[in-house]
């Protein structure tokens, strides 16, 4: 690794900036349009054409149409969002739903909004900052072990699969 000694020398007359030697010279940049638009463009392309090219070549599965006469007919939640379901488990009764669907997710959004005050340690080391290692660590494990019971308790289910 080559250290530098002094300041940086200026660019000299003619002497051309690319992408091998910008880095020599990082008081000159290099322009932001269109290199970096036409590499996002292109890289966007690739992408929608791998998930049109797999829409294609792998349908999604349709089932039967809906039965309006069935009374019979479990509803079950996405698998995104199959925890908070399971929360709402926690909380029967007609009066309590709103408790487990509106009251708790607002507070858990307050308290992820209020992290940035209540954590005002100036260093970025996950060792020093022990609290945000515990609050990221009890939002994972809420959410796993909420899944796993919702995946539990629909398999459970006469005629449940996830």
């Amino acid at each position: 690794m080559e250290v530098r000694q002094g300041p940086v020398k200026p660019v000299e007359e003619g002497e051309i900036i690319t992408d091998e030697n910008v880095y020599d010279r990082p008081d000159e940049t290099m322009g932001f349009f269109p290199s970096q638009i036409v590499a996002d463009l292109v890289v966007s392309a690739i992408l929608l054409a791998i998930v049109v090219a797999l829409s294609y070549l792998v349908p999604a599965p349709l089932t039967e149409p809906m039965d309006l006469s069935t009374d019979t007919y479990v509803p079950r939640p996405e698998w995104f969002f199959m925890f908070y379901d399971q929360m709402l488990m926690f909380f029967p009764g007609f009066a309590f739903i709103p408790f487990g669907g509106i009251v708790i997710p607002t507070l858990v959004v307050i308290v992820f909004f209020a992290v940035p005050w209540l954590d005002n340690e100036p260093g970025h080391s996950s060792v020093k900052r022990p609290f945000m290692g515990v609050i990221a660590f009890l939002v994972i494990l809420t959410v796993i072990i909420n899944m796993l019971l919702a995946i539990i308790r629909i398999l459970n289910f006469p005629g449940g699969s996830p």
